[in-house]
């Protein structure tokens, strides 16, 4: 007769064998996911900074352009160069 304490033990070191390889394929992947989205928010924020620059010289040429809350007309010395980029 067989002894099932060995079956059972033999069968959950193969179930605890398949677990642990499952784990560890979807922790690389989760790894390479998470690598994958810090790049794109290294990405982002740079493109944070430089739309912060430019509206912040945006507000500062009104306020230089204005007295008392109005335009000046033909004030364009303030005016910032325009950096547009085709995509």
């Amino acid at each position: 007769m067989m002894d099932w304490g060995i079956v059972l033990a033999a069968l959950i070191t193969a179930i605890g064998g398949v677990m642990t390889t499952l784990m560890l394929v979807m922790r690389k992947e989760n790894t390479e996911d998470h690598a994958k989205v810090v790049g794109a928010l290294d990405t982002l924020s740079g493109n944070v900074d430089k739309i912060g620059t430019k509206l912040d010289s945006h507000i500062d040429w009104h306020l230089k352009g204005t007295i008392n809350g109005e335009t000046i007309a033909g004030n364009k010395s303030a005016k910032p160069k325009r950096n547009i980029k085709a995509r």
